[in-house]
């Protein structure tokens, strides 16, 4: 192609399928940090201050890190969905072009 460009579609199925791979890889995560940190009441000791404010801390840590995993896989499904669109958009104009040329 002298004057043109070239896309190509199947770089943009690989980025597809690993961003698919990380947004199921990011339900483990998830599940990982609701499920698998639990910190019970004492855990960590009785009769002394901190103990509840350091359980609280984590319930709250737990829930912070809970709604970025929510955020990051949406953010990657985005991202995804958009290379999908892309790719389309590509794969039927480079087919489009190659029946006119028939």
């Amino acid at each position: 192609m002298a004057d043109g460009y070239s896309v190509d579609l199947s770089a943009l199925e690989q980025v597809i399928k690993r961003l698919n791979a990380l947004v199921d890889t990011m339900d483990g995560v998830s599940g990982t940090a609701e499920y698998e940190t639990e910190l019970p009441e004492g855990y960590l000791g009785r009769a002394f201050a901190e103990e509840v404010a350091l359980r609280n801390a984590h319930g709250h840590m737990k829930r912070a890190i809970g709604d970025m995993v929510i955020e990051l896989k949406g953010m990657i499904a985005e991202a995804g969905q958009k290379t999908s669109t892309a790719h389309t958009s590509y794969d039927i104009r480079e087919q489009e072009v190659k029946d006119s040329m028939r």
